[in-house]
């Protein structure tokens, strides 16, 4: 058999991998994730635990059951004491957020209507009234659109709330299976890892440990730098705010504070649309102060992001750029959030060779081919 034919067939089969893969990633992993999650999540909490487990069987000269079993029960009490602790904090403050929320709507709304007033002022002065007319039914139909959406963002809220307390029985029996798989794979970890990419009894590729280190490695470098943001441009948004005596500074830091997890659109669209708001309400200075606010915060992100996104999931911002783009084109705001890590794990791939064996067989039929069209 020829070189070329068998690079063909490689091909082939390459693809074919492919395929399969695909497959086993859209129908087979989220059926595989919806029956084995507890135990799946439990595998990396149960890495994380190994250090403390070995320090109990050789400092305190416990056994490897009851050196399991404690950090297990310590973590189940840190997670129902902070679970605890959330609900009594939202029986005594979520009623006081929600009325404020809704004051802070209506007077958000209220504002927007005399800003849009006084722009419509402005632009009959100097225009058409046909035009002003078109302008005005324009942005009433905006509003009411607007008014829409409030009620049902409320509405979903409303649902959710219903169906977390509906999924109460259910979460309990979740949590309960994720205890016990913990502790017995945290009890038999040593075993299990040997069977994991890199194990002692499973033969692994160093470019294939690489690719799966590098997947990793950027998906959580990711989220701890969208994370990072979100937390910096809260803080600094309640501290600005107060400062200049904003009302409602905290729920708007909070509100703006999550849109920056928002891919494209981030704080910046919120913090302008409310900078021009008061610039059309004749408050000049409070107009600067939201626009200095926007400016200083994406200034300390352009500044910041390409050292942590390039030690965070090693990528440059130009690759990072590249895949939130096509990651958007392909799967919308989760394509945008998941492009740069995906961009991260092909880089690492080419970097670490995994293409080059599939590379030397295409420029081998690449060659047969044009030998014989000659």
């Amino acid at each position: 058999m020829s070189e070329e034919r068998k690079a063909a067939e490689r091909m082939l089969l390459r693809l074919l991998g492919v395929a399969a893969a695909f497959a086993v990633i859209r129908w087979v992993l989220p059926e595989v994730w919806d029956k084995m999650s507890p135990f799946i999540i439990a595998v990396p909490i149960a890495a994380a635990l190994q250090p403390v487990i070995r320090f109990l069987q050789k400092r305190i000269k416990l056994k490897r059951s009851p050196a399991s079993l404690i950090p297990v029960l310590l973590l189940l009490a840190l997670f129902l004491g902070l679970i605890i602790w959330l609900l009594i904090f939202a029986i005594g403050h979520v009623p006081g957020i929600v009325s404020q929320s809704g004051d802070l709507m209506t007077e958000s709304i209220s504002t927007m209507r005399l800003a849009m007033s006084n722009l419509l002022t402005k632009i009959g002065e100097s225009t058409d009234p046909g035009v002003a007319d078109w302008i005005r039914n324009a942005l009433t139909t905006l509003l009411e659109r607007l008014s829409i959406w409030g009620t049902s963002i409320a509405q979903t809220v409303g649902t959710f709330v219903v169906n977390l307390a509906t999924a109460m029985p259910y979460s309990i029996i979740y949590i309960s299976f994720l205890t016990i798989g913990l502790y017995f794979i945290a009890k038999e970890y040593e075993e299990i890892r040997s069977y994991l990419p890199g194990g002692k009894r499973r033969k692994q590729d160093s470019r294939t440990t690489q690719l799966t280190n590098s997947t990793v490695k950027s998906l959580f470098g990711y989220l701890r730098v969208q994370g990072t943001f979100a937390l910096i441009v809260g803080i600094v948004s309640w501290i600005y705010l107060t400062c200049f005596g904003f009302s409602y500074a905290g729920i708007t830091a909070l509100f703006c504070g999550v849109m920056e997890l928002v891919p494209m659109i981030g704080s910046g669209v919120p913090y302008i649309i409310m900078s021009v708001i008061q610039f059309l309400l004749g408050n000049t200075a409070a107009g600067f102060q939201i626009l200095f606010l926007t400016l200083g915060l994406q200034l300390l992100r352009r500044v910041l992001e390409p050292k942590l996104m390039s030690d965070s999931i090693g990528i440059t911002p130009l690759e990072s750029l590249i895949g939130m783009f096509v990651g958007m084109r392909f799967g919308g705001i989760i394509g945008l959030i998941g492009g740069p890590v995906l961009m991260s794990v092909l880089v690492g791939a080419f970097k670490g060779g995994l293409f080059a064996s599939t590379a030397r067989d295409f420029h081998l039929i690449s060659v047969w081919m044009k030998n014989r069209l000659k």
